[in-house]
């Protein structure tokens, strides 16, 4: 049997997306989706068993991901982005988050300026690019 889709999550970062999955296992299991463009980026580390590039579950997915992602674009939003540096994922995942106007670590607090508008956390790393 397929994995079924049973929600898909809009994360704080533009074009990020948390899809969580009932297996046939009865496990539940979820998998984030970056849409750069149209394409769809899915760390292979994310993938489970019944996830394969061409089945399914995946073309009927990112479909659905696609559409959402679409949508998202055209409603506008805010004018301030918190946004993964290339390769991060802390905004992604929640390590990061605006508070208050300003970029900070849910661990450590205050983010410090680094450049090109990034952020980092001095104690842990993490790290974002806050684009106002």
């Amino acid at each position: 049997m397929d994995p079924l889709l049973s929600k898909i999550e809009a994360l704080p970062e533009p074009g990020c997306y948390l899809l969580s999955f009932a297996l046939d296992t009865g496990e539940d299991r979820d998998l984030v989706i970056r849409m750069r463009g149209d394409e769809p980026i899915v760390p292979a580390a994310n993938s489970f068993e019944g996830w394969r590039p061409g089945s399914r579950v995946v073309t009927a997915t990112i479909a659905a991901v696609r559409a959402l992602h679409q949508a998202r674009q055209g409603s506008g939003g805010a004018t301030q982005r918190l946004l993964d540096v290339d390769g991060g994922w802390d905004v992604g995942i929640g390590n990061v988050v605006l508070s208050d106007g300003a970029p900070v670590c849910v661990a450590h607090g205050e983010l410090a300026a680094a450049e090109g508008g990034v952020f980092r956390c001095g104690v842990c790393g993490a790290a974002a690019r806050y684009a106002r």
